[in-house]
């Protein structure tokens, strides 16, 4: 043995990359937990997306995530404001909003130039650090709006200079999955983004998001790898659970952006459709990541309560994210969820790329996998529970054949660029 010279491993099996970013998307409720999180010191947020809308409501929290170098970031809510269904009081009440809904017309030439204007000054008045710049959601490649879009974002571009300022600018681009699926529509759009000068893009994609299928997360990923030609940070949008997760690993995208406990998956077709009235505000939900599923409250707590054996092995032990345990679960779920969310992020960034593959699915997706059918076939439990364990369980399993296949077949593929910190972006452009 002492003949035996030890080699060093290779280099990148050594070194994690740069780490993976994680934005929060804070709902109009979610400020309060948010600023209780940052009083812990968490650093595994990247930055916090306000809705224009909801700024006076959320003007603390900007505060103080700017002074902690957090980024803040503005979403002009244009995307919403462009399709019948979502136009509301609050979004006209805005200073580029309108009492009807938008359309193309009301981008153009100097209507236009003065809605970038208002949406720029906005941002600059109210601290923020980031833009994300007016768009739409778009039905392909050769919808109007697309070349009116990127016109929007130059004038953005423009006016940002202008005011001398270090603001940041996104580019989200919006499409239905079928649209990013097809290789001709991803081309024709990768080559009109060449033409948009932002810092980013993040990708919000029509029906995709945590609750997506193994074959339709496969085709995302492939699909994003096309966009790393543009050598763009990339951002999934409204992307959460193991779906997100495995955008990581694969080294599709850079970072993930979604909201607490919410919008982790995107669906317009509400959009579509002319506002009904009604509705009114959603509750927190509970996250268990052992299990890649959020629960209601209340069938969270009769989870948790059915078995010592289940509080066990669900509930949170980690002092840091739940002093009290399931306690703190059940009546604070919306630090519980970010916190563990931002500690998954960690952990993938942590692992040499090289390597990141192998540890989701075996981390990850085969403890998940495992633990969803050790809890459903526990006796006792509510029988409506049990029977969302056990569809769980069989998308759990599909899921986890179509990351492995994905795994065996991928080779040697590019990695998106990771989205910098505040300090990392704003020290480069000096």
């Amino acid at each position: 043995m002492t003949n035996i010279i030890q080699l060093p491993r290779p280099t990148e099996l050594r070194r994690p990359g740069a780490p993976l970013a994680f934005f929060v998307r804070v709902g109009r409720n979610d400020h309060r937990e948010m600023l209780d999180l940052l009083a812990t010191g968490e650093r595994g947020v990247f930055g916090f997306v306000i809705d224009a809308h909801n700024v006076d409501r959320h003007k603390e929290l900007i505060v103080e995530a700017r002074k902690r170098d957090f980024d803040v970031i503005l979403d002009p809510k244009t995307q919403q404001m462009g399709l019948p269904g979502s136009h509301s009081a609050s979004l006209s009440a805005l200073p580029w909003g309108l009492e009807r809904h938008h359309n193309i017309g009301d981008f153009t030439d100097s209507d236009g130039r003065r809605r970038v204007a208002q949406i720029v000054d906005f941002a600059l008045e109210g601290g923020f650090t980031q833009i994300i710049g007016p768009s739409h959601l778009l039905s392909g490649a050769n919808d109007a709006w697309l070349r009116r879009d990127i016109e929007m974002i130059s004038w953005c571009a423009d006016r940002i200079r202008a005011s001398d300022s270090k603001v940041g600018l996104i580019y989200s681009l919006a499409v239905p999955i079928q649209v990013l699926r097809r290789p001709s529509e991803r081309q024709a759009l990768i080559g009109a983004l060449s033409d948009a000068p932002c810092e980013a893009v993040w990708l919000k994609v029509e029906n995709f998001g945590d609750d997506a299928t193994g074959e339709k997360t496969a085709a995302y990923i492939e699909a994003c790898r096309d966009f790393h030609s543009r050598g763009l940070p990339l951002v999934a949008d409204y992307v959460g659970g193991l779906p997100g997760l495995a955008s990581l690993a694969f080294g599709a995208v850079g970072g993930l952006a979604h909201g607490v406990t919410r919008n982790q998956n995107f669906k317009a077709a509400s959009w579509r459709r002319p506002a009904s009235g009604g509705g009114g505000g959603q509750s927190w939900r509970v996250y268990f990541p052992q299990l890649d599923m959020l629960l209601k409250p209340e069938i969270a707590e009769t989870f948790l309560n059915s078995s010592q054996r289940i509080k066990a092995r669900c509930g949170c032990r980690d002092t840091h994210c739940c002093p009290h345990g399931v306690r703190d679960m059940i009546e604070r779920p919306a630090r519980h969820a970010t916190y563990q969310r931002a500690r998954e992020i960690e952990s993938l960034g942590s692992t040499p790329v090289s390597m990141r593959v192998a540890h989701y699915l075996e981390g990850r997706v085969r403890r998940v996998s495992d633990d969803i059918a050790s809890v459903a076939a526990l006796k006792g439990l509510d029988e409506k529970l049990t029977e969302i364990l056990r569809i769980k369980q069989g998308h759990l399993s599909r899921f986890r054949q179509a990351m492995a296949h994905l795994a065996e077949n991928s080779g040697s593929k590019s990695c998106a660029t990771s989205p910098l910190r505040r300090d990392g972006w704003e020290n480069r452009r000096n």
